[in-house]
């Protein structure tokens, strides 16, 4: 190939470019559960997702602390997480071409390994996405670079810079130091025979990486009270459903990634067949990562998030496995053009993958965060919310809340259902007894949606949730949500003051069609002529009630109060089409 490392680069940069343009703009729900830890962080609240018991609900301190950087120079926090994310994937790619440049390696397979990356969704798909991953790839890169040079070179001049990536990978996210347990036992095993060397590679891969771990444990059992994070009370049971799963999960993740990873094998397998330590070691770090995979349930994000990691020891397979390939020359104008073909057909049928589809047909979180703007700015700032999508809503609400799948809550966690590890992943916890002693003014499943997972099944069979919330059909800007209020929550239910109740309108229901608008800060129940709206309230005390006041646009109503077993029954017949905003009602 005539291309230059550096027009490489460009080229390389264009493709990654207009990857993240046909993506954009996807963002995780698990990013926004992110950026509220480090939207309160800038706050001077600290690493809480709430006030009160905090709980360790990120998996990911070093890119939230990363993002809160960004954050505190008055970048919004969305855009912090994609430019620290597109700088991370253009580093990684940076990083294996300023190393290979300087290395005795042929240019060709280090040009076609990352041509085969940055043409893989899930590269492109989490430079954007909002999550952890291109931070945590990024220093793995830098992790296998030094290696390599230890390895391959046998330098041992910049080993301690090993030891800072091995630990801030261990601080990226909670698995992160799986890689020092694996460097320094395959190191100290094949280089550490002299007493030197052990000892430099024991300070540089185990002694040094445990110190940064030993901080942030230190860090989350003083703050958090914990020795092991939420997220992993949450996701992880090793359980043979969560195993077949998981292992389902690598199948579709290498048939999804063919081209890129069934390279990555065959340059592996010729890589160990030559007998190559760096062979050994990548074949060592790919087993692990992916029997952990297995064993934890898989994921359930788009473009095979957790398969990251072994893209990119496909990616080194590849640059230092290829040249033993013998029947294939790459320096070939056949080969090259047989080349070119499968990549413009890897992206047509890597865009045709549903995993990869996901990640453009996912938009709902924009709508959750829409909702939760329309939420923070109708109800009080104290509105408590209970919700399924922990990012999204409470993100952008900024209101108090209950992660109702437990991800960011401490007590349900704690306590299980029997069938734990039988479920769908992340989404199995649940307890509704608990959420509805909390009182939570709004109920909110997805963004919007009928009661949905284990928590909801639980919801429609619990006394309280029936007797207690009202459903109701709302809209704002062309978007419906279906919302769970509190006939008796503190902000958003019905005020009782000495003999006045006051009863916002959107509480009045005449059938499963009537719609509520968000309109100047307000939710309106839109009225019909000739439709009866009813209402049932208690406990209410007995007594003559009658409507002191109504408000709302063009008012003229019939109404009947009546009083039945402690239940203070309202009816309301409008005789034209109205707007309700609330009515009071008096005792005499």
């Amino acid at each position: 190939m005539k291309l230059g490392y550096l027009s490489f680069f460009f080229l390389a940069v264009l493709l990654f470019c207009f990857g993240c343009y046909y993506y954009d703009p996807f963002f995780s729900d698990d990013s926004l559960i992110s950026l509220r830890y480090a939207q309160r962080f800038i706050e001077g609240k600290g690493l809480t997702w709430n006030d009160g018991h905090p709980v360790e609900g990120y998996s990911n301190l070093l890119w939230v602390l990363g993002v809160s950087a960004l954050g505190k120079l008055g970048i919004d926090l969305i855009l912090a997480a994609r430019i620290l994310g597109i700088l991370c994937s253009l580093g990684t790619l940076g990083t294996i071409l300023y190393y290979c440049k300087g290395q005795n390696i042929n240019k060709e397979p280090v040009f076609l390994a990352l041509l085969l990356l940055v043409t893989t969704p899930c590269f492109t798909v989490w430079a954007i996405g909002g999550l952890e991953q291109p931070l945590y790839t990024f220093l793995l890169t830098l992790t296998l670079i030094e290696v390599s040079k230890i390895i391959n070179g046998n330098s041992f001049k910049t080993i301690y810079l090993l030891s800072l990536w091995l630990g801030l990978l261990a601080l990226t996210r909670p698995d992160g130091f799986l890689f020092t347990i694996l460097t320094s036992g395959f190191l100290l095993v094949t280089l550490g025979r002299k007493k030197e060397q052990f000892i430099t590679i024991g300070l540089a891969t185990a002694v040094i990486p445990t110190i940064f771990l030993l901080g942030q444990l230190s860090f989350r059992y003083n703050f958090y009270g914990e020795l092991v994070p939420n997220t992993a009370l949450v996701k992880v049971k090793v359980t043979i459903h969560h195993i077949l799963r998981g292992g389902f999960y690598n199948f579709k993740a290498f048939w999804g990634t063919l081209l890129l990873s069934g390279l990555g094998v065959a340059s592996l397998y010729y890589l160990v067949q030559q007998k190559k330590l760096f062979g050994y070691y990548l074949l060592l770090v790919i087993t692990a990562w992916i029997g952990y995979v297995t064993s934890v349930g898989g994921d359930i994000f788009p473009a095979f998030r957790h398969y990251y990691v072994v893209l990119i020891l496909f990616v080194f397979a590849i640059i230092f496995g290829f040249q033993y390939v013998k029947k294939i020359n790459l320096q070939s104008k056949k080969v090259s053009f047989i080349i070119i073909i499968l990549l413009i057909a890897n992206i047509f049928i890597q865009s045709k993958i549903t995993d990869n589809k996901n990640a453009v047909d996912e938009r709902w979180e924009f709508k959750g965060i829409k909702l939760g703007e329309i939420l923070k700015e109708t109800f009080p700032h104290q509105t408590l919310i209970a919700v399924t999508s922990a990012g999204c809503i409470p993100y952008s609400s900024e209101l108090p809340a209950i992660d109702m799948l437990g991800l960011n809550d401490y007590y349900i966690p704690r306590h299980p259902p029997k069938n734990f590890g039988n479920g769908a992943l992340a989404h199995e916890l649940g307890d509704a007894n608990y959420v509805v002693k909390r009182n939570p003014d709004i109920m909110i499943f997805h963004v919007g949606d009928e009661p949905n997972f284990n928590i909801g099944e639980q919801m429609k069979a619990n006394k309280f949730f029936k007797k207690d919330y009202v459903k109701v059909k709302t809209k704002a800007g062309g978007l419906e949500y279906t919302i769970f209020f509190n006939k008796y929550g503190k902000n958003t239910g019905i005020k009782k003051n000495g003999n006045t109740l006051t009863i916002p309108g959107y509480f009045f229901n005449a059938s499963s069609e009537d719609i509520c608008t968000f309109s100047g800060h307000q939710l309106i129940k839109t009225m019909d002529k000739g439709k009866t709206y009813t209402l049932s309230v208690d406990p209410i005390l007995q007594g003559n009630w009658t409507v002191q006041r109504v408000t709302g646009k063009n008012i003229d109503i019939k109404t009947r109060i009546s009083y039945q077993e402690g239940h203070l029954s309202i009816s309301i017949t409008p005789n034209n089409k109205m707007s309700l905003e609330s009515i009071v009602l008096e005792r005499e």
